[in-house]
């Protein structure tokens, strides 16, 4: 029975050829650990590469102490779009549609003031935008005001003018001669 020199020629029992330098080595992987209903915090199943300190373990169902930054909460910056939005869209329909107008500007003028308020506190980084979706809601809320002030004005003379009940064509031409001329 002869040895032979190489041990690089040795096969384990299972018939795999070994890239372990002398006999009788553990596999260069291990297996696995079985899951269990509880998370585990232990040794890491994956090799570690040359040069790498190991990982100690933390403190299971906690999350990282102070001063290690952890994971951050993203900036909360949908009032201050929203604000924004609402109160562009105020402008016009202030004029055209006052009743809409009106209300979107409210809106904007919420959810501007909430979105400076989280700006404030840091849960947002757009104090900008919110600042100008309350300026815009604040414009759009106050053309629309001068809107509804001057049609009902101008309603509440044609019916006065009109004297009983007067038909909505009545009412229709009344207004339109008042606001044109």
């Amino acid at each position: 029975m002869s040895q032979d020199p190489d041990p690089r020629s040795q096969r384990p029992a299972d018939g795999r050829p070994s890239l372990q330098k002398g006999p009788e080595q553990p596999p260069p992987y291990a297996a696995a650990p079985a899951p269990s209903a509880y998370p585990q915090q232990g040794p890491s199943p994956y090799p570690q590469a040359p040069g790498q300190y190991p990982t100690a373990p933390g403190p299971v169902g906690y999350g990282p102490g102070p001063g290690y930054g952890g994971q951050q909460q993203p900036p909360k910056n949908g009032l201050g779009i929203a604000a924004l939005v609402l109160g562009i869209l105020s402008i016009p329909l202030g004029v055209f549609f006052f009743p809409v107008g009106i209300l979107l500007g409210l809106l904007a003028i919420i959810f501007g003031a909430v979105g400076i308020g989280r700006a404030k506190k840091g849960r947002a980084t757009n104090r900008g935008v919110a600042i100008a979706g309350l300026i815009t809601g604040l414009i759009g809320a106050a053309i629309g005001i001068v809107f509804l002030v001057v049609f009902v004005n101008v309603f509440s003379d044609c019916t006065d003018e009109l004297s009983g009940t007067p038909t909505s064509q009545e009412l229709q031409e009344c207004t339109t001669d008042r606001l044109t001329g």
